[in-house]
């Protein structure tokens, strides 16, 4: 038995005990498949909505092949290797196609969270609307006690949607860091410090970038402060590392007691990064992930052009 499960060795002679286990551990199996099971389903008939946001990859995409083609710009294998006659082999630079790897996993992890933000909207909704649905314990403290943790499951996956969306976009600034400024080792330098780097040191000598329909819209996002823009949803990623934590809103004193109350927000911050109702929440993080999807071709884009603009040692 590994060391994290349960340990059912000493409860052969306890049978309540043993029916407890056996019934905690069914639910547990339950959950654990059931989670898998019903988002494959919210998502295969369409009961999301909205629908989360995808990226059109795939073999035989104009997509795919735009990014094998980003890849062998930048020195890694075509899709047709020759070897040659005296059986040395070429050496190529699998570092794009890794960091390409890592960006779409990323995504797909956001998109997962995100899917599973609106699982727990949908049935910490239905449970305060429509108790009936489900068979509540009888003792109100109790049935109380479970609605306000499924809501609060809600709030821990929209955290999680929030930095993992974020860290898309991390992953992505680190292709463009490569690209651009050959820069392999990636710390600190965020998506926006890179885009400034290139506005700066770059867009000057490329009419080409200048020229391109992908570039403002990657800036545009990338400097709106707005809900919908990139700084908004650093500064909340930041904040829920640091400093907060998602939860339901609470009602405002006009009046407080406590004047000098824990908080890392400054008053011109603080209306923008506010916590809001549950379904504004949902509908921002699926707005960031559907951004995400449809900046995912203009950062490929603007990587290609980067390849004909930088020289390569």
């Amino acid at each position: 038995m590994a060391k994290n499960m349960p340990d059912i060795t000493n409860l052969s002679n306890d049978e309540d005990e043993s029916e407890k286990l056996a019934t905690v551990l069914g639910n547990v199996l339950m959950q654990s498949f059931n989670e898998g099971l019903v988002l494959a389903q919210l998502e295969g008939f369409k009961f999301f909505k909205p629908m989360p946001a995808e990226i059109p990859f795939g073999e035989g995409t104009l997509l795919d092949s735009r990014l094998s083609k980003l890849s062998v710009a930048l020195g890694g294998p075509p899709r047709v290797i020759f070897v040659k006659e005296d059986g040395s082999p070429e050496q190529y630079d699998t570092y794009t196609s890794s960091a390409i790897g890592e960006i779409i996993n990323c995504f797909l992890r956001a998109r997962t969270s995100v899917c599973r933000t609106h699982l727990y909207f949908i049935g910490s909704s239905l449970i305060k609307t429509q108790p009936e649905l489900i068979k509540l314990p009888k003792d109100p403290n109790i049935s109380r006690i479970l609605i306000e943790r499924t809501e609060e499951s809600f709030w821990e996956h929209a955290e999680t949607s929030c930095i993992r969306l974020a860290s898309f976009w991390d992953r992505m600034g680190q292709l463009l860091d490569f690209v651009f400024f050959n820069i392999r080792q990636y710390e600190r330098d965020g998506f926006p410090a890179v885009l400034d780097r290139i506005r700066t040191n770059v867009l000057p000598m490329s009419l080409a970038i200048q020229e391109s329909q992908a570039w403002p819209r990657i800036r545009k996002y990338q400097t709106s402060e707005e809900p919908s823009g990139l700084k908004w949803l650093l500064q909340r990623r930041n904040l829920l590392i640091h400093s907060l934590h998602l939860s339901p809103m609470r009602g405002n004193q006009e009046d407080p007691i406590f004047t000098s109350e824990y908080n890392h927000l400054e008053s011109n911050a603080k209306e923008k990064l506010r916590l809001k109702d549950k379904e504004w929440e949902l509908n921002q993080i699926h707005e960031h992930l559907k951004t995400a999807s449809a900046l995912f071709s203009d950062s490929i884009e603007l990587a290609l052009l980067g390849t004909s603009v930088v020289r390569r040692a």
